[in-house]
């Protein structure tokens, strides 16, 4: 059984970079996990000492070394330089930490965030070969030279590489997803099945406004998994190693079962 880490940083907060952990993480298996250092917004990081931080850093970090399959940490952009740091402080240690993976889009402000993130974490010793680049919100019929100029500019002069096939195009899919609070790995493990649900609660004669917010989490499981040959493109294109769907419905759907609430209306 393959253990690694893996460590995925967002460089903005759009609805693509927040849900690729959760793509991957349907290809790998393992914990999830986001060091959210117990919810504490990203005025209050700024806040935060550096042991605090260190220690919620390390402690996510000791949790996926004890797992069976490691996983991946998921870095939003407000704790993005506080990892970076972390890792810098600890590389030489951190030695199941084998693949980073750095999502970018196409506005100004994200690629500037991806070129300085890239920045620190080369500089913090990791090799060229050991870091990922996944373009997200990708515009139709653009090549990644033009649409991420700036990006691809840095990662030739970095010496990291850059695959036309690690690509999301722009879609509503993950807003979607958001929206309606889909386990996005359990769908395209096909270890949830909202149809299924939908049609058991139509005969069963549910409240109107359950089976309505069961119909709109069908609609938004149709389209995540008629985009599951883009996102196994994607992983692979990554280097992202991947069990069979079989092992992660074994492995992680009594953890998804727990967490599964009531079908919620909406409002």
């Amino acid at each position: 059984m393959t253990h690694l880490i893996v460590a995925h940083f967002q460089s903005s907060n759009s609805a693509a970079q927040t849900s690729a952990a959760q793509i991957l993480h349907a290809r790998t298996g393992g914990l999830l996990l986001n060091p959210s250092l117990l919810g504490a917004t990203g005025e209050q990081v700024s806040n935060e000492t550096m042991t605090d931080i260190e220690n919620a850093l390390q402690d996510h970090y000791c949790t996926l070394m004890t797992s069976r399959r490691g996983g991946i940490i998921d870095v939003s952009p407000e704790y993005r330089m506080a990892t970076v740091a972390f890792i810098q402080a600890r590389r030489t240690v951190l030695t199941e930490l084998k693949t980073i993976i750095v999502s970018t889009s196409p506005d100004a402000a994200s690629q500037q965030a991806t070129v300085e993130t890239l920045g620190a974490i080369c500089a913090a010793g990791v090799a060229p070969s050991c870091i990922r680049i996944l373009c997200t919100d990708a515009p139709a019929n653009t090549a990644i030279e033009d649409g991420y100029r700036v990006v691809v500019d840095y990662a030739r002069e970095a010496g990291i590489a850059v695959s036309p096939e690690a690509t999301l195009s722009v879609s509503t899919s993950f807003a979607k997803a958001q929206q309606f609070k889909m386990p996005i790995a359990a769908v395209l493990n096909r270890a949830v099945d909202f149809e299924t649900e939908l049609t058991e609660a139509r005969l069963n004669g549910a409240p109107e406004k359950i089976m309505h917010a069961l119909a709109h989490k069908v609609i938004a499981q149709r389209d995540l998994l008629d985009a599951a040959d883009t996102f196994k493109r994607v992983a692979d294109a990554l280097g992202i190693p991947a069990i069979s769907q079989d092992e992660w419905r074994a492995e992680l759907v009594p953890a998804t079962n727990r967490k599964r609430t009531k079908p919620t209306t909406l409002d």
